[in-house]
């Protein structure tokens, strides 16, 4: 089941702008995301590829969502979780997804969520709310290019805090393999990780190895009821 919540807000809404008003409402957001779509589309990387590869239906048939991902031909030294991160030290969040999901139930392996991606994919997208006016999507826009060109200019980029993380991912798989640790503790360690990493980011420098945080075990015991 979902929450009421959403269509209640609709339709107060549609009462309270009018069917033109929240058409024209609408109509921004949407010529908005066909700002950020285009300029996404169209950025170059120095080897004259493609940016992004984009993964959304286009202006037509699509929400006022822009939905893409790095171009998987630069075989680029970061992902789009790792642009995700770096975009936000500017105060903008960029939702970042990885199109992979840990499967307990196959002994905690990385498996692909799509047959035509591999399990360490990622993309990312940009919703359009109707407070992203232009001059802020044109904000967002100059950050991209900032944010990108120092991604680029990292050999490693955020490659050591991905290491730290693999490395930790690979003792819960571990401990769960050798039934020491029950499938549902392992994938609430795991979810536990993923948020203390999140928060500790800028602990892991990049010149830093994979580390093996001691609080492993903590997380199974502080976060498994």
């Amino acid at each position: 089941s979902r929450p009421a919540s959403g269509p209640f807000v609709q339709f107060y809404k549609m009462l309270r702008l009018g069917e033109e008003g929240y058409k024209s409402k609408v109509a921004n957001q949407m010529n908005v995301a066909h700002y950020l779509r285009e300029f996404i589309r169209d950025l170059k990387h120095p080897s004259g590829k493609p940016r992004f590869q984009m993964l959304d239906g286009g202006g037509s048939v699509c929400l006022p969502v822009v939905a893409a991902r790095l171009n998987p031909e630069l075989d680029l030294a970061y992902n789009d979780i790792d642009l995700q991160h770096a975009i936000s030290e500017s105060h903008w969040y960029v939702s970042g997804y990885s199109l992979g999901f840990e499967n307990f139930m196959n002994g905690g392996i990385m498996e692909p969520l799509f047959n035509d991606v591999d399990a360490t994919a990622t993309m990312f997208r940009i919703v359009v709310k109707s407070n992203l006016t232009r001059s802020l999507a044109e904000d967002l826009t100059g950050h991209f290019i900032e944010t990108l060109t120092v991604l680029d200019s990292m050999e490693e980029g955020y490659a050591s805090m991905r290491s730290a993380k693999a490395a930790v991912q690979q003792d819960v798989v571990e401990l769960a393999q050798a039934e020491q640790m029950t499938v549902r503790q392992a994938a609430v360690a795991s979810v536990a990780l993923g948020k203390w990493m999140g928060k500790r980011k800028k602990r892991f420098s990049l010149s830093q190895g994979p580390q093996r945080p001691s609080m492993l075990k903590a997380f199974s015991a502080a976060h498994v009821c």
